[in-house]
């Protein structure tokens, strides 16, 4: 493949990428079988008796379970939420996704299920710094071994001697 080849073959896969991404975005809330924050917001009792899969911020702990909150696509609090039937490990601040019936209101959830994102507030940053850790550790082995023809626009496999290594 030649050079002119590549870069429109690479521009028509990056144009294709962002077109799915956006038609992703754009029909997400239409394919999403349970309420968001807006919803919950909007018609607080329309999910009562439902199986429902909601994302929160633990507020606090309870005897029998948590208070955590839902926010709405603004950022803020949509709804507050007692849980019940839950002894997962998360501290105050922390993530939880909940499945379970939805009652009083759009206020209480019984768990059926829950699963801990984020145990702390932390949690978060500590992701991000390994996974760019990781990106660059990867990117730095690769580079080690392979070199960019930027001319011809391809990878060229690196010699021992453009790696610096002795034969020994």
């Amino acid at each position: 493949m030649n050079h002119h080849r590549r870069l429109l073959a690479a521009g028509l896969l990056l144009v294709l990428t962002a077109g799915l991404c956006v038609h992703y975005g754009a029909t997400y809330e239409d394919n999403w079988p349970y309420p968001t924050g807006d919803q919950l917001a909007e018609e607080p009792a329309g999910w009562d008796g439902e199986r429902v899969l909601l994302f929160g911020e633990v507020q606090e702990r309870t005897g029998s379970g948590l208070v955590m909150t839902v926010d709405d696509d603004a950022g803020e609090v949509a709804r507050t939420i007692t849980v019940q039937g839950t002894a997962a490990d998360v501290e105050r601040g922390g993530v939880v996704q909940v499945y379970g019936m939805l009652s009083e209101r759009g206020t209480i959830q019984q768990a059926e299920s829950v699963v801990v994102v984020n145990r702390n507030p932390g949690d978060s940053q500590y992701k991000l710094g390994t996974s760019a850790l990781g990106v660059l550790l990867a990117a730095g082995l690769f580079l080690r071994y392979w070199g960019i023809e930027w001319r011809r626009l391809r990878f060229v496999r690196r010699s021992a001697d453009d790696r610096g290594e002795r034969d020994g």
